[in-house]
């Protein structure tokens, strides 16, 4: 339940407590004329009106997420109902609303009579009620859980006909408003309709945990302070685990990782599947082997046919290579080497590993292009750039690539770019929730954009200026800004 409903509700219920506190007063206990009297009456219309009021903003929140607000908007009704309960406050002095002909003094010994101010009071609670009515059954019919429907629909429907009948004074009925006055069947009415709400599933409450658990596909129970699993979904565990798991995740087998945490009286636990990651890692080691393989393969093919014209190209592409990417190569192998799947550094190292693999590939590719011609499409930075991406989103990180650089460009021009975007990535991986990427190519140069949510530097800036390259990075508002652009001669273009 959104904090600010239940803080409506509690407000709903001190008024409605206090709406039944004035009507006793006023009318068990005698007065006469006095002004105590009087003002007890007039503060009988400012708590109903203000019943209404909170009753609407509370149901403005259904729906919201736990930090999401209503529009500035509806504070005007705030404003409106200050307004009135000045009004009836002052009504002495005016007269607007109530008007009495024999006088202020005598107010109870005659008929009073009804002023303007209280005909339009009744039309901003009538709008209040509508509204209210009218967003409930939007939301209703918004969430199709209509089932129900009657039951919510019910209560407007038996306050309107109690409220005609009360007002035509039909004395068959006389009973009936005897046992059921008009005070207690509001609050009971007030109380009904939210209880409908809750029954129809608007208002979230703590029930039915036991059909979540084994309506969801998720592997979950909670256990309480005795040990005893009150509910389970999925593989039993047992409370020793659970207990252990308090610390530190604990492997149930290769692939089942259990987790566990403290609640209130009890303990709640879940099982992961960690097949994918498991794959995922043997992915990459079988990729950094595969690697580490040719380049043997090749040093090897270069002592044995060194005087060949085909292998003295084959040994210039691998010294490219090597020279290129053997820092990558030696910092992935440390990264699986080291990496330990119980420990705190098992996800950090898959992820930093997996961006790491795709540079290497994508480097290597545009690499061995590059040998073969100077120029090619920019399609082949924008798959590098994007497969960085989608191993990100794996990992939760919220990526996105606007790309607007189609064209035929300069391979080295496109390699600059793609070093500034890893190192981008290399420098903040551990700490990113999200990266907004943009290429453009325009006015002869290749221009990069980067957004990167919690960087792990967020202090400072900084400008790397290069013959072709310039680079500026700045921190605003916890976010990390990159500029690069990449100039580009009349050379750097093809067909």
């Amino acid at each position: 339940m959104h904090v600010k409903m239940r803080k409506y509700f509690n407000y709903i219920g001190y008024l409605l407590i206090a709406y039944l506190f004035v009507r006793t007063i006023k009318y068990e206990l005698s007065f006469d004329d006095s002004i105590l009297k009087r003002y007890l009456w007039y503060s009988y219309y400012i708590i109903l009106i203000a019943i209404g009021v909170f009753l609407l903003f509370s149901i403005l929140y259904i729906g919201k997420a736990k930090d999401e607000r209503i529009g500035g908007g509806w504070n005007f009704i705030y404003l409106l109902l200050f307004v009135f309960s000045v009004l009836f406050i002052s009504n002495d002095f005016h007269q607007l609303i109530f008007r009495f002909p024999n006088g202020v003094l005598n107010w109870s010994s005659g008929p009073h009579e009804y002023g303007p101010l209280f005909y339009l009071t009744v039309v901003y609670c009538s709008m209040i009620i509508l509204v209210t009515f009218a967003i409930s059954f939007k939301k209703l019919f918004d969430s199709r859980n209509v089932k129900n429907i009657f039951l919510t629909l019910a209560v407007p429907v038996v306050w309107g006909i109690y409220t005609f009948f009360y007002l035509k004074k039909v004395p068959a009925l006389s009973m009936f408003y005897t046992a059921f006055k008009s005070p207690e069947f509001n609050c009971l009415v007030t109380i009904a309709y939210i209880e409908s709400l809750i029954y129809n599933r608007l208002i979230p409450v703590n029930h039915d945990y036991e059909r979540f658990f084994y309506m969801s596909s998720l592997d979950i129970g909670i256990m309480n302070s005795d040990g005893d699993i009150i509910s389970k979904k999925g593989s039993s565990v047992s409370e020793d685990l659970i207990r252990e798991a308090l610390d530190s995740p604990v492997l149930i087998d290769e692939n089942t990782l259990l987790e566990s945490f403290k609640v209130k009286a009890g303990y709640s636990y879940f099982l992961s599947d960690i097949t994918h990651i498991n794959n995922l890692k043997s992915e990459l080691k079988k990729s950094s082997d595969l690697i580490s393989e040719e380049n043997v393969l090749l040093r090897e093919k270069n002592e044995i046919e060194r005087k060949h014209k085909s292998v003295k190209k084959q040994i210039e592409i691998y010294e490219l290579i090597d020279n290129a990417l053997m820092d990558k190569i030696i910092k992935l192998e440390d990264i699986l080497d080291n990496i330990d799947v119980e420990g705190d550094n098992f996800y950090p190292g898959i992820r930093v590993g997996s961006i790491i693999n795709v540079y290497i590939k994508r480097f290597s590719n545009m690499l061995l292009l590059s040998r073969n011609a100077k120029r090619t499409s920019t399609f082949e930075l924008k798959l590098s750039i994007d497969e960085s991406l989608r191993y990100l989103s794996v990992f939760g990180v919220m990526c996105d690539l606007v790309w607007d650089a189609e064209g035929v460009i300069s391979i080295d021009k496109m390699l600059l770019l793609y070093k500034t975007f890893e190192d981008v990535l290399e420098r903040n991986i551990n700490t990113l929730s999200a990266v907004l990427v943009s290429v453009k190519l325009q006015d002869m140069s290749l221009n990069l954009s980067m957004e990167v949510e919690n960087p792990s530097n967020t202090f400072g800036a900084r400008r790397i200026m290069d013959r072709d390259l310039s680079c500026d990075e700045f921190v605003e508002d916890g976010t990390l800004f990159v500029r690069a652009r990449v100039l580009l001669g009349s050379d750097d273009y093809g067909s």
